[in-house]
């Protein structure tokens, strides 16, 4: 691209993006539905005078997924500063979506095949009335859940392991295993969150897993069980699939540090309150 009688350089820049996917099919581009690639994808056309603005991203959540820190990147020669391409951009975003932060990386930067692990949480309204504000944020669970059992079960699936129990069908990932890392649970009166830290998931994993340590709460799978399903590798012995509408992807992680600047300084924010 040429400005002015002069070829602008090419550039590399990646994007911290947030969004509400409840009006979103997902995020990669597909024929028929509203995605969100598709719409930051028309945007960065828009500011850079170009349709061929191909974004890649780290992740592709499903329908009715949210993000609170989904990275991609794309190739440009658009020439508004990196600092100020965010408030660029979120002038023609819709409301659903909202870029947090971008950055100049190298030229051989993947958000997908870079990224060193990833963070998702879960969130649980545990409570006989159902919600309505949120529906479309939290999963609604109304029955009574034990929850020392399900602390109690967490570690029976931290680890390295063959996770083809917790793989529903449709995946197209070759080698099922996977570090799970940790997984955290923060309870506040009826909202339970539960955060998992892996090397990388599988298709509905964390939605399973979920579903698994529910299942654990109600007392329909024994903590003592967990190691052998897992083994076993039967998707029919573990818990249901959750809902869409809970499921977050709130971080992920790279070497060398990326956006970490970004998070600390919002943190940093909300202590000063």
């Amino acid at each position: 691209m040429t400005q002015g009688g002069q070829t602008l350089p090419r550039r590399h820049i990646a994007l911290l993006t947030e969004y509400d996917g409840s009006h979103f099919c997902g995020w990669q581009t597909q024929a028929n539905g509203r995605t969100v690639q598709e719409t930051i994808e028309k945007v960065l056309g828009k500011l850079s005078g170009t349709d061929k603005v191909h974004l890649r991203g780290c992740s592709r959540t499903d329908s009715g997924v949210h993000a609170r820190g989904h990275v991609s990147h794309f190739k440009t020669t658009i020439s508004i500063p990196a600092e100020r391409l965010p408030l660029a951009m979120n002038s023609l975003l819709p409301d659903d979506v909202s870029v947090l932060s971008a950055v100049d990386v190298s030229e051989d930067f993947h958000a997908q095949y870079h990224a060193q692990a990833k963070i998702y949480s879960y969130q649980i309204w545990n409570h006989p009335i159902r919600p309505a504000i949120d529906r479309l944020r939290v999963s609604h669970v109304p029955g009574p859940l034990d929850l020392d059992q399900i602390k109690l079960a967490i570690p029976h699936l931290i680890g390295r392991h063959d996770f083809s129990a917790l793989m529903d069908t449709g995946s197209c990932d070759r080698d099922p295993t996977r570090t799970l890392k940790d997984i955290q649970i923060q309870v506040d009166g009826p909202l339970i969150i539960l955060q998992y830290c892996g090397d990388g998931f599988l298709y509905h994993m964390v939605r399973i897993l979920t579903g698994t340590l529910i299942a654990v709460g109600q007392g329909k799978i024994a903590i003592g069980d967990l190691p052998g399903l897992i083994r076993r590798g039967d998707r029919r012995l573990m818990g249901k699939t959750m809902p869409p509408q809970g499921l977050y992807l709130e971080r992920v992680i790279y070497e060398p540090p990326l956006f970490e600047s970004w998070f600390e300084e919002q943190s940093t924010k909300g202590a000063s309150i």
